[in-house]
């Protein structure tokens, strides 16, 4: 049986070079054997946008949000999987808000104790993913996100590998006819699968 991936996307641009890097992607992933499911972050239905800070999923046994909405229903199906990517532009040298409202809400995946000092995690088997297009180059915007990344996949005790597309063109460019950045992609889809 094939590895489970999840990708969620936060690009609000429909169509946008975002969506044609996962799209990609996805194709790679599933032609490695993987069963792909892909979360547009910007259609979800949310009733709280990020996270309320109401500490409701510290108190609750499960590792679920306890605002009930799609977010939440997203969030706690994270650690079935095998692999989980986010995919985001940079916006203003950060995650798309998108994105980043979903993030923040995966604090209900870790029960903290600061009496106990003590984390527990909701994932076991979870690799972690970003893919990631920037206007400008590799420096500020994308590693930063790196860096964030990094650090999130870190305190969920998995791994984090990266897709960065620097000089990604705007609002209008057009990227369907790159066919090496096409093959790059559909490659590191098959590295998820793997």
């Amino acid at each position: 049986m094939g590895k489970k991936i999840l990708i969620v996307t936060g690009s609000p641009r429909r169509g946008g070079t975002t969506a044609t890097l996962v799209k990609w992607i996805a194709e790679g992933a599933f032609d490695a054997g993987a069963e792909v499911k892909i979360v547009d972050a910007c259609r979800l239905k949310y009733k709280n946008y990020g996270c309320a800070a109401c500490y409701g999923c510290q108190n609750s046994e499960e590792y679920r949000c306890i605002i009930k909405d799609e977010a939440s229903d997203l969030v706690a199906s994270m650690p079935e999987y095998d692999a989980l990517a986010f995919a985001t532009p940079v916006y203003f040298m950060s995650f798309s808000a998108q994105i980043k409202m979903v993030i923040d809400r995966m604090f209900s995946l870790f029960k903290i104790s600061p009496e106990k000092k003590s984390i527990e995690k909701a994932f076991t088997k979870t690799s972690f993913a970003l893919v990631a297009s920037s206007g400008g180059d590799s420096g500020s915007g994308l590693k930063l996100l790196r860096t964030t990344m990094e650090a999130i996949a870190g305190f969920a005790g998995q791994r984090l590998i990266c897709f960065e597309h620097p000089f990604a063109p705007g609002p209008g460019g057009e990227i369907d006819e790159d066919l090496r950045l096409r093959e790059k992609a559909m490659d590191f889809g098959a590295k998820l699968a793997k």
